[in-house]
């Protein structure tokens, strides 16, 4: 049969079989499409809250949204652990005359 049949064996990975059958680089995600989300917005609602209640992470919500959520789901939203409604922490913000948040 074939006595050449292994003469194109090679002993490492060539440019081209790395970038096309092993990864390579990945393409760049576009950073253009994303936003940070404001701070005084809801995640779970992308809207401005009106109850602020935080997680035990960090993280902001709404009351009138994560209650209905919680009583569903019985998680948190963005890191599907258990949570309960006893953990929530109550928030309380500094606002000026235009009723926006400001900083301490």
């Amino acid at each position: 049969m074939g006595k050449r049949q292994h003469q194109k064996d090679k002993m490492y990975i060539t440019c081209a079989e790395y970038t096309h059958f092993y990864g390579g680089k990945k393409p760049d995600i576009p950073q253009a499409n994303f936003h940070r989300l404001p701070f005084d917005h809801c995640s779970l609602s992308l809207q401005p809250f009106v109850y602020p209640v935080c997680t035990p992470e960090g993280v902001v919500f709404d009351l009138l949204n994560i209650v209905p959520w919680l009583k569903k789901y019985g998680t948190n939203p963005s890191n599907g652990e258990k949570l309960d409604g006893r953990s929530l922490i109550k928030l309380n913000f500094a606002k000026n005359k235009e009723e926006s948040i400001v900083p301490f």
